[in-house]
């Protein structure tokens, strides 16, 4: 480490004693020191993994020079980490080769098209070479300006990473692609490929509102903003790094959310039509939480839709007032007031009853959304009944949220992707059937339906008090399939210590749900009297042993990862030790993972 200047020249300003710690200048790369900030944030993911940096990988694309501005050469200085440097200027390459030869050099420019060539703008200031060709010649108002243009090969980013990364995912990625960025990030399988650490540059000059744009892009993909330079963007993977916990505090007068606060709709699902989603909102004298759910509603940037809230008993004034001063006199707002309880799935019918729209989704009180989940969920369904016609129902990922409320305001404690960890988790494709009947897969908040088929099935039923909306997704796939869209797009919010109005049904009432799990199991055996069903309680015994497979080997894992062992080696154990042990619970997760 060298002299750090900065110091002497303060010390110096100020006339005063200099101290007896020497104050150095770290060893730094990055263009505001960003490869430091990436360092950080590994070494403390490696920390709390017991990970190897050195057995890991990284993905630049964009690299430009192979040492200035770049953020992974210091991770190779440091670790001996290596990687894939992606740059579409040739002319850079015999620097990027000399420089780094342990790293793979990469001639193709990245983009979101199915091409096996693209033109690509160099600048005549290489870093500033794009795909763009009016953010070249519009740089600076022109001053620096187009140099040539060049024909190069162009690969797309999931295409890129499964060639080069299928054994070992990259934990770092870097897209430097010069006002492109956002468009690259949003190419990627985020399902698939999970950098703990993702860094963008975003072009607010070019592309106005673009940093926020990623932001909150990335947000709804599982990754916090954890650093910001003048240029970029790092961001991390919540669950990776912070261990699924964040703190965000709320009140009854306008609750911070733990999602983007202000709309977004990505691009690539811009809504062109009008079909229209039905709304109903069970509640009963929980106003802090009422008021949560409303304004998620208000928040949609779809703009089609009917809201139904229905008051299950409650007392009415309070829900009148809140509906009053979230939506004012907006039309598509209506309320159903019950003098008592009729239960969770009468009310649910009840709203249902009201609706005259396309599609329909049950929004509890305590739960919220992502501003832009109807637009995304609307706009998947179409997509993937054009292509599949049973599809009649979409569910997007969900985040988990952990929360307490005390008085008239709610902490949230911890945020998760739900079931993210469990052989059930949601992935893009068709629900199992096999899998829907051994448990319910996915909550109401997730589950966008065909209001139709709906009706059809005789909606929720109204005899069980609970678990009604895993006996309603039973019969819905059983006569259509169910889409699942991997944006973390709905936000299931439970409380753990909560009792009375302010529990979860899930909760609060387990005992009950333990009971009905077993009298709907036993509903789906009896009901076997067509081959249909016969075949799917076949299904359902083979789902079930495979299950208890599962269930062992999951509970090999977290008894390994958070028992005895683990503790004994983290208070005593020797840093190669601590080592071997965080490299076999990788490997048997990563094999857990995949084998089912």
């Amino acid at each position: 480490m060298s002299k750090n200047n900065f110091i002497e020249e303060h010390i110096n300003k100020f006339q005063i004693q200099h101290p007896d710690i020497e104050v150095a200048l770290r060893e730094q790369y990055g263009q505001l020191s960003e490869d430091i900030i990436v360092d950080g944030l590994l070494s403390a993911w490696a920390q709390r993994t017991g990970a190897n940096l050195s057995d890991y990988r990284y993905l630049e694309i964009g690299a430009n020079h192979p040492i200035a501005t770049s953020s992974s050469y210091l991770l190779q200085r440091l670790y001996g980490m290596t990687g894939v440097l992606v740059e579409a200027n040739l002319d850079l390459h015999d620097a990027l080769q000399a420089a780094r030869p342990e790293d793979e050099i990469l001639y193709c420019a990245v983009t979101n098209e199915d091409v096996n060539e693209v033109e690509f703008f160099i600048s005549n200031q290489s870093e500033l070479s794009s795909l763009s060709r009016s953010f070249v010649e519009e740089w600076q108002g022109g001053k620096v300006g187009l140099a040539e243009a060049r024909t190069v090969p162009a690969m797309r980013v999931n295409a890129l990473l499964e060639a080069h990364f299928s054994d070992n995912p990259p934990v770092f990625l870097a897209v430097d692609v010069e006002g492109m960025d956002l468009d690259i990030l949003q190419d990627v399988d985020w399902v698939h490929w999970r950098p703990v650490v993702v860094q963008a540059e975003p072009s607010d000059h070019f592309v106005e509102g673009q940093s926020t744009s990623i932001i909150q892009y990335m947000h709804t993909k599982g990754y916090v903003l954890a650093a910001r330079t003048e240029i970029n963007l790092i961001f991390v993977d919540r669950e990776e790094l912070f261990g699924m916990t964040s703190l965000i505090s709320a009140d009854a007068n306008g609750s911070k959310l733990p999602i983007p606060s202000a709309p977004f709709v990505s691009p690539k699902y811009e809504y062109s039509e009008t079909v229209s989603v039905g709304i109903v909102t069970r509640t009963k004298n929980r106003a802090v939480l009422l008021r949560r759910a409303l304004e998620s509603v208000k928040d949609q940037t779809y703009p089609h839709w009917q809201l139904v809230i229905v008051n299950d008993g409650g007392q009415p004034e309070p829900v009148d007032a809140l509906v009053n001063s979230v939506f004012g006199n907006d039309k598509r707002v209506s309320v159903i007031h019950h003098p008592e309880s009729v239960g969770m799935e009468a009310a649910s019918n009840s709203g249902l009853s009201r609706l005259n729209t396309e599609l329909g989704i049950i929004h509890d009180d305590d739960d919220s959304w992502a501003p832009d989940m109807l637009a995304v969920a609307t706009a998947v369904l179409r997509e993937a009944n054009a292509k599949i016609p049973s599809v009649r129902g979409v569910v997007t990922r969900v985040n988990w949220v952990l929360e307490t409320v005390t008085a008239n305001q709610i902490q949230i404690d911890k945020i998760a992707p739900w079931n993210d960890q469990s052989p059930d988790r949601l992935t893009e494709g068709l629900i199992s059937l096999a899998r829907m009947s051994m448990q319910n897969l996915f909550p109401p908040i997730a589950f966008v339906f065909d209001l139709t088929l709906a009706r059809k099935l005789g909606g929720f039923d109204q005899n069980l008090p609970v678990l009604g909306d895993w006996d309603f997704n039973l019969r819905f796939c059983m006569e259509a399939d169910i889409w699942v869209h991997p944006e973390l797009l709905a936000f299931y919010h439970h409380r753990n210590e909560a009792t009375g109005d302010l529990g979860n049904s899930v909760v609060a009432g387990k005992a009950k749900h333990d009971l009905y799990n077993g009298y709907i199991r036993n509903k789906l055996l009896r009901a076997a009297h067509t081959p249909l069903e016969a075949t799917m309680v076949l299904l359902r015994e083979q789902g079930l042993q495979t299950q208890s497979l599962e269930n062992k080997l999951n509970h090999t894992y977290f008894d390994l990862n958070g028992g005895t062992l683990a503790s004994s080696l983290s208070r005593g154990g020797s840093k190669k030790q601590k080592t071997k042990f965080g490299a076999f619970l990788s490997e048997l997760n990563r094999k857990r993972k995949r084998v089912f």
